[in-house]
């Protein structure tokens, strides 16, 4: 007797670990189907997402390399010695005198969208989705380098400064040719793309984004 009362309470002492351990199942043991089931994806919230692409700071997406030419021309009037002398700058015979000079200037203009004017309001998260709005796309940087300007031609007396006036217009010269070549459009195109990747690559699965074009 004494040895079935024994069985009998470590009968009972066995049923009861079990009961606890269903019970406590769905607390701390997953089961085998969560195992291998996949699970949903934890998106950065919005403010953390604003940070995250801000830190990438000028997005430069698209290189333009261009060769022009610039020149300046003055014409002044000739005074009466001047008159009677030999006139070499083309202007002989003229009450005029003038001089030119003419540069070509190569340089690279890139072109980009700044991050950093991305705002709070321009992120909007739910889910897995997300919509971007990027600022639009602007010139970066337009270099062209003192090696890169030549004079072509040099007519007259020009001073350091007024040759240094010339080369600041081959260098506007120069991003309005990239402008022409519609390379803000084209910044603005990859920009989006990279935006886009972006945001599938860190765990999106919806992503809209345009630029404020």
């Amino acid at each position: 007797m004494r040895g079935m009362w024994k069985y009998s309470v470590v009968f009972v002492l066995a049923v009861i670990l079990v009961v606890l351990l269903l019970v406590l199942k769905k607390q701390w043991m997953p089961s085998i189907g969560n195992v291998f089931k996949a699970q949903p994806v934890v998106i950065d919230d919005t403010p953390i997402l604003v940070r995250e692409i801000n830190e990438l700071a000028q997005l430069c997406t698209i290189d333009t390399y261009n060769e022009v030419v610039a020149d300046s021309v003055v014409i002044v009037k000739k005074n009466v010695a001047e008159s009677l002398l030999p006139d070499l700058s083309g202007f002989s015979g003229l009450p005029f005198k003038g001089k030119r000079i003419v540069v070509i200037g190569r340089g690279r203009v890139t072109a980009g969208t700044d991050m950093k004017k991305i705002r709070p309001e321009d992120i909007v998260t739910q889910g897995d989705s997300v919509f971007l709005r990027l600022p639009s796309a602007e010139i970066l940087d337009a270099i062209m380098n003192p090696a890169d300007v030549e004079v072509f031609s040099e007519q007259g007396d020009w001073s350091p400064e007024a040759v240094t006036a010339v080369k600041v217009k081959a260098r506007n010269l120069m991003i309005a040719q990239a402008l022409q070549q519609q390379v803000l459009e084209r910044a603005n195109s990859r920009s989006r793309l990279l935006l886009e990747n972006f945001l599938f690559g860190i765990g999106y699965n919806r992503v809209h984004v345009e630029t404020g074009e």
